[in-house]
């Protein structure tokens, strides 16, 4: 009985594994072509729109940044440019405000965060669509009409923008990292097709401005917040990878943790905010499929691996089956690549393989100290 059950739960297990990083990628590239959204959009369409720059302490990178700003192209009396700066103290607002008359410093009086200083910065916005973006982040000429173009239909209340890393360093964590986006930009290109894109992308992102009220000041992942807001306001969230915004990427393990630790905690803080959008039909393909698959089963990820290894443990101590063995082997082979993988060489650090799987265990690593986190928390 005990080992039917721990069958059952491995086939469960190895099941949800495989169609979040195989079955899921598929289901989208089958589904965007039987099931795409008609998305009709005018290319002359060009609202006002309010490009907010948010910052705190980047005095290194604002400078480049406002010229960046100032030379995209759409017209200047629709586009209202300005920087929130939450209480910087580096000489940030005085480079800001050598640009007085072009660009605009709107000062918050004290560092809150991120979400806290989006909404602030609503306060200010004159624009129909408010566009967020990072203070080192350099967005590509065409970015505002490429994704203002989008606006013209009714139905769609968010478009993210592409993220492309820039001045990556030859290191495996930065080449990983660029593998995982090239797999994110798929998976957000799919589903924006069938429904909306997972979550809003924090360097390239606008909204239809009424449409998110107030951001969630507590979350840690405040553009999944406005993503799951606009998507239950009735919004779709179109992918426009013709928008681009080019921002440094991690390069190492450090850089990592810190930037993924912190996406987990908002991930789970968001998943558990609003879990009635999961697996609801009201929704959707984002509720029913989307966003579980996406995010729910992504940071689940490193807990499946876990039973998996112990069901198959368990099963063969009882059982000596040659297929439970043969199962455990192809794990242990897998784990065996992933310690070799850490092996500081040259020659692993370049190997593809090397590189994904390191990517792959150094994140699911921090998934679960991020989860933790979140449960301490």
């Amino acid at each position: 009985m005990i080992i039917n059950i721990l069958l059952i739960l491995l086939i469960l297990f190895a099941f949800l594994f495989l169609w979040t990083w195989i079955g899921y990628p598929i289901f989208l590239f089958f589904a965007s072509r039987l099931f795409r959204k008609k998305h009709l959009i005018s290319e002359a369409y060009m609202p006002k729109v309010t490009l907010m720059i948010m910052s705190y302490n980047e005095a290194k990178v604002i400078e480049k940044k406002i010229k960046n700003s100032l030379e995209l192209d759409y017209p200047k009396n629709k586009l209202e440019i300005f920087v929130v700066d939450s209480a910087s103290n580096d000489g940030t607002q005085d480079i800001v405000k050598k640009y007085s008359g072009k660009v605009r410093l709107v000062e918050q009086g004290e560092r809150k965060g991120k979400a806290s200083a989006i909404n602030y910065g609503m306060k200010h916005a004159s624009g129909d669509i408010i566009m967020i973006t990072d203070s080192n982040a350099m967005m590509n000429k065409e970015a505002i009409k490429k994704i203002a173009r989008h606006f013209s239909n009714k139905k769609i209340g968010g478009v993210c923008g592409r993220f492309e890393a820039r001045d990556i360093r030859d290191t495996s964590i930065g080449a990983g990292g660029s593998i995982y986006w090239k797999i994110e930009k798929f998976l957000r290109k799919h589903e924006s097709d069938i429904d909306s894109a997972i979550h809003m992308s924090g360097e390239i992102t606008a909204f239809r401005k009424g449409v998110i009220k107030k951001v969630d000041e507590s979350s840690l992942s405040e553009d999944f917040d406005m993503a799951i807001r606009i998507r239950k306001s009735g919004y779709r969230i179109i992918y426009e990878p013709d928008a681009i915004a080019y921002e440094p990427a991690p390069e190492n393990i450090n850089d990592l943790l810190t930037q993924k630790k912190r996406i987990t905690i908002g991930t789970w803080q968001e998943l558990i905010k609003h879990k009635s959008v999961m697996f609801n039909p009201m929704y959707g393909w984002y509720g029913l499929v989307i966003l579980p698959s996406h995010k729910l089963f992504q940071v689940l990820t490193p807990f499946f691996l876990i039973l998996i290894f112990l069901c198959s443990a368990i099963i063969y101590s009882f059982t000596n089956d040659s297929l439970i063995l043969m199962f455990l082997m192809l794990q242990g082979i897998f784990y065996f690549l992933a310690v070799v993988s850490f092996i500081p060489l040259k020659a692993i650090e370049k190997f593809p393989l090397f590189v994904l799987i390191k990517y792959f265990m150094a994140t699911n690593y921090i998934l679960i100290l991020g989860f933790f986190d979140f449960i301490r928390k």
